[in-house]
């Protein structure tokens, strides 16, 4: 086995971290939270209002977005409002896409995905009513 250089992931912390995310992006709710933050920074009143979670749940999933490295937290200029963002890193590890029908806007691109793999390769690609794709970079593989 190659011995990996210093300041790289393993695979093994790259399958945890990829393992959690979808874990995390996955779940209805924090679905939701994800899709709304895409559109920009939210307070959690905001997040709040458009999930129609308890504070209680809320804080919960929005916990489990920031352990998986989906998200990130910052408190506002008056220091007492907490506003969350997607995170993007500059040199991402990996990315997860995930495309579901119930977004119209996905459910055009999934639709063109489909046709661009050839849906005669496919399956029932008729039926497929959520994708995941998973984006490796040159700077996160093995040496």
């Amino acid at each position: 086995m190659k011995k990996r250089s210093g300041g790289s992931k393993s695979s093994d912390s790259r399958r945890t971290l990829l393992s959690s995310a979808v874990s995390a992006a996955t779940h209805p709710t924090r679905g939701l939270i994800l899709r709304r933050l895409k559109e920009g920074p939210c307070s959690t009143l905001q997040l709040e209002d458009e999930t129609g979670e308890s504070r209680y749940n809320l804080y919960h999933h929005l916990a489990v977005l920031e352990d998986a490295q989906l998200i990130t937290a910052e408190l506002d200029e008056d220091r007492r409002t907490k506003r969350y963002r997607l995170f993007r890193p500059s040199k991402p590890e990996l990315s997860l896409l995930i495309l579901e029908e119930d977004d119209a806007k996905e459910a055009e691109t999934l639709k063109g995905l489909l046709e661009y793999l050839d849906p005669e390769n496919i399956p029932h690609a008729d039926e497929i009513c959520r994708a995941k794709m998973i984006f490796y970079y040159p700077w996160s593989q093995e040496d």
